[in-house]
């Protein structure tokens, strides 16, 4: 980061930022920037449309709403879907990540507290498949839409809420 600089938002401000968080470790500037590409994204296709001679089917990359108790929560992509359902159904059953550590089998996990324990026969890809969803904690990312889906409706199972109702990705 080459400078840097304050600025002041309200609270109204402070909270959308806050609400757009996918883990305990990213940053304000990682919000925000993520936020502004996903907008620019969004104008870029919305222009192309506009010009384009023939219909354009959009894609579901970059369309993607979490929804967990009504509220919803904007995403770029299903892998970001998971991480912000699992953040947030962490905030209604605290005790989830430990419930999901079972969850798996003995090639991959879908929890662990140790990127390397999430592939216990192939460590290694945790480089690259392991992302950090809170202090302690790591999830594969390395997953089809069918996965996702089914590890999200489990995880809701566990926080007790009702995966399509509760919980959904919409998009």
């Amino acid at each position: 980061m080459a400078a840097v600089a304050q600025i002041t938002v309200s609270l109204a401000t402070w909270k959308a930022i806050e609400q757009q968080r996918l883990s305990f470790e990213e940053d304000h500037d990682a919000i925000i920037r993520r936020a502004l590409v996903l907008k620019a994204s969004r104008q870029k296709t919305a222009t192309r449309a506009a010009f384009a001679p023939a219909p354009i089917v959009l894609r579901k990359h970059g369309n993607l709403s979490v929804i967990v108790q009504g509220r919803v929560t904007k995403v770029a992509n299903l892998k970001f879907a998971y991480i912000a359902i699992l953040s947030q159904l962490v905030k209604v059953r605290p005790s989830l990540f430990q419930q999901l550590l079972p969850e798996g089998n003995q090639r991959r996990r879908w929890i662990a507290m140790k990127p390397e324990a999430l592939f216990p026969l192939s460590p290694h890809l945790a480089r690259q498949h392991a992302h950090r969803i809170a202090p302690d904690w790591y999830v594969d990312t390395n997953v089809s839409r069918a996965q996702i889906e089914a590890r999200c409706k489990r995880a809701a199972e566990i926080a007790g809420l009702d995966w399509g109702n509760s919980v959904k990705i919409d998009g």
